[in-house]
């Protein structure tokens, strides 16, 4: 322990070591007088008075020190007298391993495992960059707390997603406080974020259609989307739907969903029941087994799957720069040579960071673009790693839009390939610097399902039977999200008639009430345009007719309904 004196500062400092660990301090004494050639020699009179008052100020810290190492002795000898074992803290750089590790009442899954790990890598890497003297959980301050959840909003995170990363790394001091030696939560306190959340959209009845009119002949989507359609089970759960979980006999679908650990019990639509007997017989646990080894394997494959079926309905974001819909089937960029190409693709891989791409997959992204790159093609790629070749065409799609560079060979004389007309976007723009979010993915037909079920008066208790949601307002705000058509007659079936319909002209001082067209009205008008139908119009008036009709029957439906009730 001794007094020091640096060159580039007017203060003296003390240098101590505590726990093994060297530290040098601001006594915030200001050195005085004419300083000596060397330290250790004798100054002037002000120079002398100013080393006795860092002196004192050093001994005074010292003894701070000392009392609080005794106390923290103290409190050891205590728990080790009741606990048999010392307290000690968790070094940041196993905060993520030790919080996987906790016990849980139910299984985590998978996905919220990673993305929950990848959040606490981000703040242990935060803390070696800014704080590199802390490596203990115990000596987490809120200052650093808030320095990493500042960097975080820098990101651009929306405040569902900032949300997200603060609960976990709460949950994560909390739950490890005792092993962790933590007396305060440097997390708590600090509030959370209003949510501008974007929901994603339900499908129509036509938009369904058109969705499965796509998929059709494609025989590895085809059955996910039909489960997902029928069932407003997750992804996973469609994926990896069990033989166990089917009963035919009774037509019933009871699965314990990944997400929650819920069961949940769901009637077995004819449209799904097809399609589960056409794998009868398959030797699988599993009823889709090739969808079910691919999730396992790589979810992103099944997403990008999902993505190119919904582009083939109609579903797709537009390049505003675009000239056309066109979507050319020859790459224009050179393919550079093998050896400078992988150099370049590695080079740029491995310099993302670890919570941007997980070390697995940046390690098979790299193999799956030497061999390809060394001549194999796409089944002989996937046969040596061991994976489906969509994962493979997956990988090196990825490569190319994260990098830029080309790295699929293509076929010269391909056909330009043109998109079906858009029927919607499967993204949606969010406030500046932030991504776009999702409005129309695998999720949306369980929007769908629960938005169908609740407008055609389907009670919400039973609803929840088979979603597994806990609560009525999970559904209601994220989930129930008819269009305003459907919303308004929904609105008009549920209140008295003579609030939504007028059958006559009424008339209330000098306010005259415009009349809604009865059935008589209505069919008068079909029968006109039966009458009048040509060779030429036929289709232009079966499209009147049948409208009229359906209206006309509405119309008398909710009459009976409302004097029903």
């Amino acid at each position: 322990m001794a007094l020091e004196m640096r060159k580039s500062s007017k203060w003296w400092y003390g240098r101590f070591s505590v726990n093994g660990k060297v530290r040098c301090v601001n006594l915030k004494v200001k050195i005085a007088g004419q300083r000596p050639a060397d330290g250790m020699e004798e100054g002037d009179r002000k120079f002398e008075r100013s080393r006795y008052k860092a002196l004192a100020a050093f001994e005074n810290l010292t003894a701070e020190v000392a009392g609080k190492r005794r106390a923290t002795e103290y409190v050891q000898q205590l728990h080790q007298i009741r606990t048999g074992r010392r307290i000690e803290s968790i070094p940041l750089a196993d905060l993520a391993k030790e919080w996987e590790c906790l016990p849980r009442k139910r299984r985590v899954e998978d996905v919220y495992l990673t993305t929950a790990k990848a959040r606490i890598r981000r703040f242990v890497v935060f803390m070696a960059k800014k704080h590199p003297k802390v490596v203990l959980m115990s000596e987490v301050t809120q200052d650093m707390a808030l320095g990493f959840l500042r960097t975080e909003e820098d990101h651009g995170l929306a405040g569902r997603t900032w949300n997200g990363v603060l609960a976990v790394l709460k949950s994560a001091f909390r739950m490890l406080a005792t092993k962790g030696d933590v007396a305060v939560n440097p997390f708590d306190g600090i509030p959370t974020k209003d949510m501008d959340t974007v929901h994603r959209k339900p499908f129509s009845q036509l938009e369904m259609k058109a969705i499965l009119d796509a998929v059709a002949d494609d025989d590895f989507v085809r059955p996910i989307i039909i489960a997902g359609i029928c069932t407003a089970m997750r992804r996973g759960d469609c994926c990896t739907l069990r033989w166990s979980s089917v009963d035919l006999k009774s037509n019933f679908v009871r699965v314990k969903t990944a997400k929650t650990g819920e069961t949940v019990e769901i009637p077995l639509f004819a449209l799904l029941r097809q399609e589960i007997e056409k794998h009868l017989g398959n030797g699988s646990e599993y009823v889709f087994p090739e969808q079910a080894e691919m999730y396992n394997r790589n979810d992103d494959g099944v997403s990008y799957r999902v993505r190119k079926a919904f582009e083939r309905a109609g579903f797709y974001d537009v390049d505003p720069e675009a000239q056309s819909d066109e979507v050319p089937a020859v790459d224009e960029r050179p393919l550079l040579p093998v050896a400078e190409l992988l150099e370049r693709v590695a080079t740029f891989l491995n310099a993302i960071p670890a919570g941007a791409l997980d070390a697995d997959k940046r390690v098979r992204m790299i193999e799956a673009c030497k061999l390809y790159m060394g001549g194999a093609n796409l089944p002989a790629v996937a046969l040596q790693m061991g994976i489906s070749k969509a994962s493979v065409s997956v990988y090196l799609s990825e490569i190319e839009r994260r990098t830029g560079l080309r790295v699929k060979r293509f076929n010269s004389a391909a056909v330009v390939r043109v998109r079906p007309k858009q029927l919607g976007e499967v993204t949606t723009a969010r406030g500046a610097g932030q991504r776009r979010v999702s409005v129309r993915d695998f999720h949306s037909f369980r929007v769908t399902w629960i938005t169908l079920a609740l407008a055609a008066g389907v009670p919400m208790e039973l609803v929840t039977r088979v979603t597994g949601h806990h609560t009525v307002d999970v559904v209601l705000k994220h989930y129930f999200r008819p269009g305003r058509e459907d919303f308004r007659k929904a609105i008009e079936n549920a209140m008295p008639g003579m609030l939504v319909s007028a059958p006559t002209r009424l008339l209330a001082g000098n306010v005259e009430y415009a009349e809604v067209p009865g059935p008589s009205e209505v069919l008068d008008t079909a029968l006109s345009a039966l009458d009048g139908m040509t060779a030429a119009n036929w289709s232009k008036r079966r499209a009147d007719v049948i409208r009229a009709v359906r209206q006309a029957k509405e119309w008398i439906d909710g009459r009976v309904l409302r004097e029903m009730r």
